[in-house]
């Protein structure tokens, strides 16, 4: 169990590096309005690598989602209003959680409407077509090369790579309370190195967990 100091360590250094280390962007290639085309989807120009980590970041969260919006239940900070947070503020505020969560190894209910929504295969399902289709989207069409470089040159995309694997890191850590929800603890050996797999990891195990289990140890139905 990793200590919840070492979070906030990791967080306050995470904020430090953003404000001060991190490189300033070239005046030429301004912040905002590279963050408003990739919201317009106005991508011409834009290197197809940093519109699919852009993109990501916004997976990440509902990925997120089908984990906390359960295991945020008893938390002293919902987990699921932290998933939805963390579409802007990435891992900015997925580190507090991290360091003030314990652990939930049990499904207490209630089975809400937005539990039910993210327990769906087709939530899954969805996420893990749009992650494949950026994923080849870069692998096609985008200039790696040109990336690094925007890497140690722009601000916005430095974090954001940054950002992305702390996300990535954290992720692993939920898998045990979650395969214990669905008496899928004799799978932890199978699911939790496979969900150090940026993304493609986490979403495997979301399209192959077991329903959760309730109090009276009957299944959840699932409505989507």
């Amino acid at each position: 169990m990793i200590s919840g100091r070492l979070y906030w360590i990791i967080w306050l250094s995470f904020i430090v590096y953003s404000v001060i280390f991190a490189p300033n962007s070239l005046p030429s290639k301004p912040t905002l309005p590279l963050i408003e085309k990739l919201l317009k989807g106005e991508w011409y120009g834009i290197n197809a690598y940093v519109i699919s980590l852009f993109y990501f970041m916004g997976i990440w969260p509902l990925i997120y989602s089908c984990i906390l919006f359960v295991d945020g239940q008893t938390q002293s900070i919902h987990g699921g209003l932290i998933s939805l947070l963390s579409m802007a503020l990435g891992g900015f505020v997925l580190l507090p959680y991290f360091a003030i969560r314990y652990p939930h190894p049990q499904f207490k209910g209630p089975l809400t409407n937005m539990i039910r929504f993210f327990e769906s295969k087709l939530v899954s399902f969805t996420l893990t077509l749009l992650t494949i289709g950026l994923f080849i989207y870069a692998l096609f069409y985008g200039n790696f090369q040109n990336f690094v470089y925007e890497f140690f040159t722009q601000r916005f995309i430095n974090i954001m790579s940054i950002d992305f694997c702390i996300i990535s890191l954290l992720f692993p850590i939920l898998i045990r309370d979650d395969l214990s929800r669905r008496n899928m603890s004799d799978k932890y050996h199978i699911y939790y190195p496979l969900s150090f797999i940026p993304m493609i990891g986490p979403l495997i195990y979301l399209n192959m967990r077991q329903p959760l289990v309730t109090n009276n140890m009957t299944q959840s139905k699932r409505k989507l």
